[in-house]
């Protein structure tokens, strides 16, 4: 019983502490509801190679807050589809226009932003950010889309 209980300890802490990976990118308004890996380019835009399963149609749903004072209204799927995405790979992307000078009464906060336009190129950075309970470790490299078949 002892052992059977040390076990259990082990595997405990041991699911308590399971890696955690999350891999981001600057792209992800392009992408859409494409993950990574299911995702390849052609000369004007980016498609999902599987279908992806997506939302048509929200439906509100007020939350009360167990009791405490006040509601909100949170937004829940109500009908899924699953079907093939594409996206063109131009898109608008929202960037610093007027960058405040770095000084004693400023930490270099943008003062206007605007927009300009981008293209989603067929390699591009990701950071792969491993959790390890309270550590974690980053991880910098680079992701090529392959070509649409």
């Amino acid at each position: 019983m002892k052992m059977l209980t040390a076990v259990m300890t082990m595997m405990l802490s041991i699911s308590a502490f399971a890696a955690n990976t999350t891999v981001t990118h600057g792209y992800s308004q392009v992408l859409g509801s494409i993950k990574l890996h299911n995702a390849c380019v052609t000369e004007s835009a980016v498609k999902s190679i599987n279908p992806v399963r997506v939302c048509t149609k929200l439906v509100p749903v007020t939350i009360n807050n167990g009791g405490e004072i006040g509601s909100h209204t949170e937004w829940r799927c109500a009908n899924w589809e699953t079907k093939n995405l594409t996206y063109s790979r131009a898109f608008e992307r929202t960037v610093c226009l007027v960058q405040a000078p770095i000084n004693e009464g400023s930490h270099g906060e943008c003062l206007k932003y605007g927009t300009v336009d981008d293209f989603l190129p067929s390699t591009i950075k990701i950071m792969t950010v491993t959790n390890h309970g309270e550590a974690s470790s980053e991880r910098t490299s680079w992701f090529t889309f392959p070509a649409c078949e």
